[in-house]
This record gives C-alpha cells, structure tokens and sequence, in this order.
C-alpha cells in the first residue's frame, strides 16, 4: 500500500510539472481560445498526450525542457490553425 501511494504521488508531481510547463509556454505563446476552462482542459490533455508518450523515458539521455516545448509549441500551432 505504502509503495503504491508512493507511486502515485510520483506519478501526480510528474503530471502537475507537465501541466504547468505546458501552461507556462502556452502563456508566453498567448495562447488564448477564448474560454480559459476549455484551454485548462486542453493542457491537461496535452499533458497527459505527453506523459504517456515518454512513461518510458530516461530524462538523464534526453533534454526534458526542450522535449516539452517542442511538443506544446507543435500542440499550440495546430490548435491555432483550428
């Protein structure tokens, strides 16, 4: 039980990093659809797009800050030509 807590703390700090990183250059981006709640939704997918594509990931043999602003810039130019 206690590993298992553990885990899913692990596995919620890693969400609420990606949440915000993608938030935080969608900001810089001004990135804005007009609904603030839609666009919150829309990250936490992204986030979670994202988290799922790398679970297996080493970030030691990788550039997570550069991983993860490529990814949300390629996310908020296709949302913006929507």
């Amino acid at each position: 039980m206690t590993i298992r807590l553990k885990q899913n703390t692990m596995e919620n700090k890693k969400m609420n990093e990606t949440i915000a990183d993608i938030s935080y250059i969608a900001g810089c981006r001004r990135y804005y659809s007009g609904d603030s709640r839609i666009d919150m939704s829309v990250f936490i997918n992204w986030a979670k797009e994202f988290e799922e594509m790398n679970k297996n990931e080493v970030w030691e043999n990788r550039d997570y800050m550069l991983e993860i602003e490529l990814f949300a810039n390629q996310k908020i130019n296709t949302a913006k030509m929507k």
